[in-house]
């Protein structure tokens, strides 16, 4: 089903969300509101979904906006989202495993999923298990994925789970992709930081800053 909804904290843009797949969640809006974009650059989202991120890059009028996603139905909805609030972005079917641009970005944003496969689990929502698990492409492959679309210098803007943070700094650190800014997310009614947001830049130099936190309170 279907509905029409806006995006958090910004009633001008609305998006379709389709409630079969995944819709919008505190990871989104958070990633969202982190991501910093200047006119010239060149965005790329992987594994788009239904376009909000490019959706929160549109406000910055950059010079391009490209999303990628494997499902096909996201596509769709994300061109649909980007017609829906005039936006020109290209968003393509792509797998991440094997993506390259042919002009690298100067930002990529990705909001990946960061659940390991739990052996003979039992999809119920094809849609919903292919953005939440990784099975299909795991750690590896998506830190490999920034590397081969992010420009020298190019800014990287990503969120996982916490508790692989040291997965994630570790492969980062091995393409070169230094972390710059970090901020954990907290759910109020939680002892501990379920996501963490990073700002990694290419080929920069080490110096990292741990910025205060967000605190979800609903």
């Amino acid at each position: 089903m279907e509905r029409i909804d806006y995006l958090p904290h910004h009633k001008d843009i609305k998006i379709i969300q389709d409630t079969d797949m995944f819709c919008i969640n505190t990871d989104t809006e958070v990633l969202g509101e982190f991501i910093e974009v200047y006119r010239e650059d060149t965005v790329l989202d992987i594994g788009c979904n239904n376009g909000a991120l490019l959706l929160y890059a549109s406000r910055f009028s950059p010079k391009n906006l490209i999303g990628i996603d494997i499902n096909e139905k996201a596509v769709e909805l994300a061109r649909r989202n980007m017609a829906l609030n005039n936006v020109s972005a290209e968003i393509l079917v792509a797998d991440g495993n094997t993506f390259t641009l042919e002009e690298k970005a100067s930002v990529v944003i990705f909001n990946p999923p960061y659940f390991k496969v739990i052996k003979d689990e039992k999809v119920k929502n094809d849609y919903l298990y292919l953005a939440k698990h990784e099975d299909n492409f795991p750690l590896e492959s998506m830190i490999e994925c920034i590397n081969r679309n992010l420009k020298e210098g190019g800014t990287l803007f990503f969120l996982f789970e916490t508790k692989r943070m040291m997965e994630v700094v570790r492969l980062l650190d091995s393409k070169n992709i230094k972390i710059k800014e970090m901020k954990f997310v907290y759910d109020i009614n939680k002892e501990n930081s379920n996501v963490f947001m990073i700002k990694g830049i290419k080929n920069s130099r080490d110096g990292v800053k741990v910025t205060k936190p967000i605190i979800i309170t609903r």
